[in-house]
């Protein structure tokens, strides 16, 4: 017992020595560091798709796809009924000139019986030169009638032949040959051909709907493009200036149809692109059209102020498909920011 009170004694006194040899501040345990701060991130800045507010021009128009056509085109047809039809000599789209022989009737035996009676004008002509040659009044006068007669007769047969023949009126092309068929008979005033003067066209433009075109009014401004050439164009007929017709078919034409008279000299059935202008402003605020929000009748954009984004009410004007009109709410410099 006293043994083991002494070793207790020793072990107490060896650990008071080493603990004497320990610096101050030290420990014979590990001491924790201290935790490493995190770096600072600096947040990445918005990127906005912005444009600088700008004075410029804007255009709304309405564009399309014409085609040239004589704005002087003679109808041909035959101004009796019954005949019957021998032949058709032109087709369309062939130059044809002033006189040229395009149709004609059977004639039967007209041509023979006018042969004959040329001969008997010739033959009352005779006669009459032998009465003169006589002296008698009575004889003379006689024979005077007769020629009379033979020349009436001989004129009525050849205005028949005439009235068998379609001939061109003009030197024009052949927009237009009716469907009749060699032995069919025709009818008096229908159209057979008609010929185009190509030295007089115009453009016409037929939409799908009358409501494509209704914003456009006959005046308006034009720029015809053909043959990647500019040219100047007017609105000459809208479906609201077209003439009254009885035709149905042609009513609805009328409704669709825009014509337009332009300074271009392309050839009949070719065809020209066209912008007619509906407005136009120079000197004004115009902004893309993705620049411009809206909330129910609310109309605003959002423009760079300072560091941060701000919201402004505004005010519209004319307005296409990429750009709009700012008649009132943005400057010129202001950045407006667009939508992604």
């Amino acid at each position: 017992m006293f043994e083991m009170k002494a070793f207790n004694r020793k072990l107490l006194g060896g650990f008071a020595l080493l603990l004497a040899l320990v610096p101050a501040g030290c420990s014979l345990l590990p001491t924790e560091e201290e935790p490493i701060p995190p770096p600072l991130i600096k947040p990445a800045e918005e990127q906005y798709d912005t444009v600088k507010v700008a004075t410029g021009t804007i255009e709304r128009y309405f564009q399309g796809t014409a085609t040239f056509v004589s704005r002087s085109s003679s109808q041909v047809y035959f101004t009796q009924s019954g005949g019957r039809l021998v032949k058709l000599h032109a087709k369309v789209g062939e130059t044809v000139k002033k006189g040229q022989l395009l149709a004609e009737l059977d004639h039967g035996d007209l041509e023979l019986r006018t042969s004959l009676q040329r001969l008997a004008v010739e033959k009352a002509e005779i006669e009459l030169k032998r009465s003169r040659e006589g002296g008698d009044p009575n004889d003379i006068r006689m024979r005077e009638i007769d020629l009379e007669s033979a020349k009436l007769t001989l004129n009525a047969l050849e205005e028949q032949i005439v009235r068998n023949r379609l001939t061109s009126p003009i030197d024009g092309i052949v927009t237009y040959v009716s469907d009749i068929q060699p032995g069919q008979t025709v009818n008096a005033y229908q159209a057979i051909y008609s010929i185009a003067d190509p030295n007089q066209v115009q453009l016409t433009y037929e939409a799908q709907n009358t409501s494509d075109i209704i914003a456009v009014q006959p005046g308006m401004q034009a720029e015809i493009t053909y043959q990647k050439e500019k040219y100047t164009g007017t609105v000459l007929q809208t479906p609201s200036s077209a003439p009254l017709s009885g035709d149905e078919a042609e009513r609805e034409r009328n409704a669709r149809k825009l014509i337009l008279q332009t300074d271009a000299k392309g050839e009949i059935g070719q065809f020209a692109d066209f912008k007619i202008f509906l407005e136009r402003k120079e000197n004004v605020i115009v902004i893309p059209r993705s620049g411009l929000r809206t909330y129910l009748d609310r109309k605003y954009v959002q423009v760079i102020d300072g560091e941060r984004r701000k919201e402004v009410d505004v005010e519209v004007g004319i307005m296409t498909s990429t750009e709009v009109e700012i008649r009132r709410g943005l400057e010129e410099g202001q950045e407006v920011i667009l939508n992604n």
